[in-house]
């Protein structure tokens, strides 16, 4: 067993310390992409390392530490969530189960390069924020924290298919918002003066 587990089970103080030292970041990550705010997020963080005060002698080992950590985070999350009881929203993924449709073989690229580095993120944010809780745990910890597939599973509670069925429908809503933001954004009054501009200017230079 790990030897942080083993000081942790033997109430060693500068275990905790270690302990938020080498997670904290990593589980405050997790947290705020699935609540969107940071005050909750540090909520969760902090009932996070609570939760494995009070019940790290049931840690036995039969998953990874860092593991069991981030399923502890996620259900803190969750269970803020549920407790914020925000104003009802709709989902982009709400219409289907997770076994509903057939893994396909290929996902279709999302269309990043038509954006600026800063864009992205931002919209990558905001577009998260959008999925519902559980197709967004599953991205952040698949793409963003690249944990893979059998321990986002494990994290879960679900089975590996129901995972990349679930990574799958992510991909597929925030590729379509992302294309409908760059059209919008293609044809915004702004962006079509700036390529009217352009194209005059091409064509000066050319005669």
């Amino acid at each position: 067993m790990d030897d942080l587990v083993t000081r942790l089970q033997a109430n060693d103080p500068r275990a905790y310390e270690a302990l938020i030292e080498q997670y904290a970041d990593r589980l405050y990550r997790v947290a705020y992409r699935v609540l969107g705010d940071p005050d909750d997020a540090e909520d969760a963080v902090q009932e996070t390392f609570l939760a494995v005060y009070r019940n790290i002698h049931t840690f036995r080992g039969e998953a990874k530490f860092s593991s069991w950590l981030y399923r502890i985070a996620y259900n803190q999350a969750v269970a803020l969530l549920r407790r914020r009881q925000r104003a009802q929203q709709v989902y982009l993924d709400d219409m289907e189960t997770d076994d509903d449709l057939p893994l396909p073989d290929t996902v279709t690229p999302l269309p990043e390069e038509a954006l600026r580095e800063e864009e992205i993120q931002r919209c990558l944010h905001d577009l998260l924020m959008e999925l519902s809780p559980k197709l967004r745990a599953a991205f952040v910890l698949h793409e963003i924290e690249g944990l893979p597939i059998r321990e986002v599973a494990e994290i879960l509670g679900l089975k590996e298919s129901a995972v990349k069925m679930r990574l799958h429908r992510a991909r597929l809503a925030l590729q379509q918002r992302l294309l409908q933001r760059w059209q919008q954004r293609s044809a915004s009054p702004e962006t079509s003066s700036v390529v009217t501009l352009e194209s005059e200017q091409t064509a000066t230079v050319k005669a």
